[in-house]
């Protein structure tokens, strides 16, 4: 009777941990973007994923002024990105703009340049 007890928990203490070690690891959140997740494999080739943030609306993104816009873009501390369709960003667009339309920002997030904050319109 004790051994079967014994060999119970021992079997439940091992699946436990087991199961722990395939739970993936909850995204890491950047309170000034979105949130990344990394995607387990070699290390080498090391993969992000964005993740989007499911709290995430209009009316909580930060407002720039123009003018503090210009100063952060002219003192390289920021980059305008433009989320419109190429179409549009080919008719007109701020000089020195990238342009990602928003469909398209969650696979090429790595276009967008590390380290500036991040200026996007759309009009």
């Amino acid at each position: 009777m004790r051994s079967t007890i014994a060999a119970l928990a021992l079997t439940t203490l091992i699946t436990g941990v087991a199961n722990a070690q395939y739970k993936p690891a909850p995204p890491a959140v950047n309170p000034n973007g979105p949130a990344v997740q990394l995607i387990p494999g070699d290390p080498q080739q090391q993969q992000a994923k964005l993740v989007p943030q499911p709290d995430a609306s209009l009316e909580s993104a930060r407002r720039i002024a123009r003018d503090e816009a210009i100063k952060m873009v002219q003192e390289h501390k920021a980059v305008y990105i433009d989320v419109r369709g190429k179409e549009q960003y080919d008719v007109s667009h701020i000089p020195g703009a990238i342009n990602i339309p928003l469909p398209e920002l969650n696979s090429r997030w790595r276009d967008l340049p590390i380290g500036k904050f991040l200026i996007t319109y759309c009009a």
